[in-house]
């Protein structure tokens, strides 16, 4: 898997990616053993990981440096309010490809799972 590092905290050996199959974020942590030794993962890197799921999260495994700084814009234009937030283009370049529309959440009264009526 290719993701895009959005946080890390290098003294703790923790991650989270964004995958590139737009799917769930993967959070990868260094083994206890290598704590402090790692590979220093910026925000913006490009990282190519492996991938597995445990108790519904993925989780990175054996994470590697693809670029440095490829999508350095990236968190940022995640936090904004504008849906529409892309890479900065060169002044006079036409920006090409697909508008991004936002996921929104319905208004109105969830409906409650089997699971949740359980517990």
């Amino acid at each position: 898997m290719i993701g895009v590092v959005l946080w890390s905290d290098n003294s703790a050996g923790k991650a989270v990616f964004w995958c590139e199959d737009q799917g769930d974020l993967a959070y990868y942590e260094e083994p206890a053993i290598r704590v402090g030794q790692g590979a220093g993962f910026d925000t913006g890197d490009m990282v190519q990981f492996d991938v597995s799921v445990h108790r519904k999260l993925r989780i990175a495994d054996n994470p590697r440096l693809v670029q440095e700084k490829a999508a350095s814009y990236l968190p940022d234009a995640l936090r904004q309010d504008n849906p529409v937030a892309a890479e900065p283009q060169p002044e006079g370049k036409r920006q090409q490809g697909a508008q991004i529309i936002p996921f929104t959440a319905k208004p109105g009264p969830r409906p409650f799972r089997a699971a949740q009526l359980k517990a």
